[in-house]
């Protein structure tokens, strides 16, 4: 078996990892997550999926939906986009 030398490995390497980020970007663009609210989420233990539908956030009083018909909105409570889809503790239906 031939050895690799360090900048052989480095170089089949680098463009592994190139992708990884690109992918990873790619999938966090057609979700609604945004990093620095990553906390609040697990602490209201937020789901993408409600588990049932008519406790979604697009249900709730502190949802604002996306005036371009998005299928993210905002939360009052997180402070950040949400998919309209999800759910938390902290879910209120509108008075």
């Amino acid at each position: 078996m031939a050895r690799l030398t360090r900048r052989e490995l480095l170089f089949r390497a680098v463009p592994l990892g190139v992708a990884g980020i690109a992918f990873v970007r790619a999938a966090r663009a057609g979700s609604c997550v945004e990093p620095e609210s990553e906390s609040l989420r697990t602490s209201l233990n937020y789901v993408a999926t409600a588990p049932d539908p008519a406790s979604s956030c697009a249900h709730c009083a502190f949802f604002t939906a996306d005036p371009a018909g998005g299928a993210c909105g905002m939360c009052k409570i997180m402070g950040g986009a949400i998919d309209s889809t999800g759910h938390c503790d902290s879910f209120s239906p509108p008075s």
